[in-house]
């Protein structure tokens, strides 16, 4: 007998979070993609986007460590990765006690990874790193700083695509699928929504969905939407296992993109077997 949840999952649903704590909310995740056409894994707290940039951090510098070993693709192998985020967590908390700094994120490609920090002032700064780095002296770090108010290298480096942040919800709410008992081998009634500007664009998507899966539930208009007022509600019945469900979403993604739509996320219920 199948038994269902009634759990709504369009929305992040747990937290990613380092050793350490800061007094800033955090919300840490990670996305593969590729930095200067390699690949690259990125870490960062997404939370930041809500509140920055901040006023009074207005420098960021950046901590460069390359691997003693690294495989094929430039990513540490497993052993030197546990040293590598011991350290993570360590330099965190000593940055943040002595200069209040705030941990932005990190990439990890072509055999290296780079920390990088905001702070209010970079004075001392190198004086703190080199004393932390005494207990880690099997790595010879490198370091980088720039003025950055607007916080780009947060916003247009670190942060994820549109596309990159939904499949880390899709990974987030697969997750809580699980942790829920659902059978993601059974076929769900999956349900998406995207916001269009124009009813044609609205009409040339529906057009182009012909032949498929999906079926429309609802087409309506917000008119207190003032760029993407009309609003499109499909499903479709498949799986909900990661692969399944990332392979719908880009086909929909891309779709809703060419006809000058935004892809708003999905939901579904736990079914339990």
């Amino acid at each position: 007998m199948k038994k269902l949840f009634n759990i709504i999952l369009s929305v992040s649903l747990w937290l990613i979070l380092p050793l350490y704590a800061f007094s800033q909310q955090q919300d840490w995740d990670f996305y593969f993609t590729k930095i200067d056409d390699k690949p690259a894994s990125v870490g960062l707290n997404l939370a930041l986007n809500d509140t920055a940039p901040l006023a009074d951090k207005t420098y960021c510098f950046w901590i460069i460590i390359p691997f003693n070993q690294s495989d094929t693709v430039g990513f540490p192998l497993e052993k030197e990765n546990e040293t590598l985020n011991k350290l993570e967590d360590e330099l965190g908390i000593v940055l943040q006690a002595k200069a209040n700094t705030i941990y932005a994120g990190r990439t990890t490609t072509k055999g290296q990874r780079c920390f990088y920090f905001y702070a209010k002032s970079l004075d001392s700064l190198d004086f703190f790193i080199e004393d932390f780095f005494k207990n880690y002296s099997q790595y010879k770090y490198k370091l980088g700083q720039r003025y950055d108010e607007s916080w780009t290298l947060y916003f247009d480096f670190l942060y994820p695509t549109p596309l990159e942040l939904q499949l880390i919800y899709n990974q987030r709410i697969v997750g809580a699928l699980t942790e829920n008992g659902d059978n993601p081998e059974v076929p769900h009634h999956i349900d998406h929504w995207m916001n269009f500007a124009k009813k044609k664009d609205v009409t040339d998507f529906i057009k182009a969905l012909k032949g498929g899966n999906f079926m429309v539930e609802k087409n309506t208009i917000d008119k207190t939407q003032k760029t993407h007022p009309y609003i499109l509600q499909i499903s479709e019945e498949n799986k909900t296992d990661l692969d399944t469900i990332d392979k719908s979403v880009l086909q929909l993604f891309e779709l809703t993109e060419k006809y000058n739509g935004i892809y708003g996320g999905w939901e579904t219920f736990v079914i339990a077997e």
